[in-house]
């Protein structure tokens, strides 16, 4: 809205992608090549700008192979101080699965927490969600998600090139779309404005490069990216040297056999047999073959200095319940029902939780009695157990012929399973990294 009271354009423009630190677009597109990305499910973005006004009022990320809309406002400084995180849930309706803002206390504060407040929920389909307020300079508050259910559904054709394609924060500027072509400049313009065009190997989203020098490389907006695993093959082959942010050099040592599982049923669960939590007695929904599979352990040694001593160790680091022979050409997150991947954000993972350090592979067909048994002896019960190598115990339950094998992790929290799978796309071996491995590499 201009002064006068009068409404102003926004100029909508389209790109592959949008550069976060020099608040650029990156390899700009017609409408009709957007179209043509939209209606393939390839990425790209709308820019959204209104005339007098130097940086962009909003930015949609569109990723519709993702499931994915996200969208950025800006301030007259070019802060980003509106966040909201759609997905793609239906077939013509999006969830809001994350809605954030920043508060500024100055103009010439800077894009950090340093100087903003930041308020976001993070909500659920079934309800559920939090609301958190991280103050400016430390401290923080959580409670319950109170935005409204109706906002937190929207329909497709509210984003995008081929949609409305209109404004989601609006802040006063409701004024008519006008589509702008791009301007096609000379080769290598846009080179040297933002890098190598196309390039798919950004530094972490939000970390802020010089805007508009040659050669550093753009940060592109992408859409959510749950966590991967990292190089779990390689910690089940002897001799591999490897090395964390805290270790500077550890060697895989010989796979350590734990157990023999028997599963009966095909119904795998995965899980600490203690656990009272939303998760407990988490069973996979993959569906395995029948049959007695083999409990393995990953172990690394490594070597440091203590207060002067020199001190060297063995650590189990992952557990694996071996299904096949073959080599293991991809890997999933191995998920319950009622798991959507298409909710994850970035690094986010879905997987089972405890609160004792420990974990359990299970046939599904007996886990509770199983689990009741496992509780009982861990509570200093009778219940009849074989002990094994390492603290690990296995359970037997004479009524459906299954078992239970338990194994420590590093701590309380979440834990992912990794289902690797092979060539032909049957199951290889489940997966549990049980100690923490940051920044885990190859030397």
């Amino acid at each position: 809205m201009t002064g006068d009271g009068r409404e102003r354009p926004v100029l909508v423009s389209y790109a592959v992608g949008w550069d976060l630190a020099s608040r650029a677009p990156l390899e700009p597109l017609s409408l009709a090549q957007a179209r043509a990305r939209d209606g393939s499910g390839e990425p790209y973005v709308t820019v959204h700008r209104v005339p007098g006004r130097a940086e962009p009022v909003e930015v949609h990320l569109v990723a519709w192979a993702a499931s994915h809309v996200g969208v950025w406002a800006y301030d007259d400084q070019g802060r980003r101080t509106r966040e909201a995180d759609w997905r793609l849930l239906e077939p013509e309706r999006l969830f809001l699965r994350h809605l954030g803002e920043w508060t500024y206390d100055s103009a010439e504060g800077a894009e950090s927490a340093r100087w903003a407040t930041h308020t976001y929920q993070d909500l659920f389909p079934d309800g559920k969600g939090r609301k958190v307020i991280e103050r400016r300079n430390g401290g923080s508050f959580r409670t319950l998600a109170d935005l409204p259910e109706g906002e937190r559904w929207c329909a497709k054709d509210s984003f995008g090139a081929r949609g409305a394609g209109g404004l989601f924060f609006a802040e006063g500027e409701s004024g008519p779309l006008r589509h702008e072509e791009p301007i096609h400049e000379e080769p290598g313009h846009e080179k040297a404005r933002h890098g190598e065009p196309g390039h798919r190997e950004p530094r972490e989203p939000g970390t802020r490069g010089v805007p508009g020098s040659v050669g550093v490389a753009p940060t592109p907006l992408l859409p959510p990216r749950p966590a991967r695993p990292k190089l779990l093959e390689e910690l089940f082959v002897p001799g591999t040297r490897l090395a964390t942010s805290y270790q500077p050099e550890m060697t895989v040592g010989e796979v350590r056999e734990i157990a023999t599982l028997r599963l009966p049923s095909g119904r795998l669960t995965v899980a600490d047999p203690a656990y009272k939590g939303e998760d407990a007695g988490r069973e996979l929904v993959e569906r395995f073959v029948p049959g007695r599979y083999a409990v393995q352990a990953a172990v690394v040694a490594y070597e440091y200095e203590f207060m002067g001593e020199h001190c060297a160790v063995e650590e189990p680091v992952a557990v694996r319940l071996r299904l096949s022979d073959e080599p293991v050409v991809s890997w999933e997150l191995a998920l319950a029902a009622g798991d959507d991947v298409r909710l994850l954000r970035d690094e986010e993972i879905f997987g089972f939780g405890t609160d004792s350090a420990a974990g359990s592979f299970a046939d599904a067909s007996g886990w509770e009695a199983l689990a009741r048994r496992a509780v009982s002896h861990q509570e200093g019960g009778e219940d009849a157990v074989e002990a094994l190598t390492d603290g690990h115990i296995r359970i037997g339950d004479d009524t459906t012929g299954g078992d239970l094998v338990t194994f420590c992790t590093g701590g309380d929290g979440t834990y992912p399973v990794w289902l690797g799978r092979s060539r032909s796309g049957s199951p290889v071996c489940a997966v549990v990294e049980t100690a923490y491995l940051p920044e885990l590499t190859l030397l």
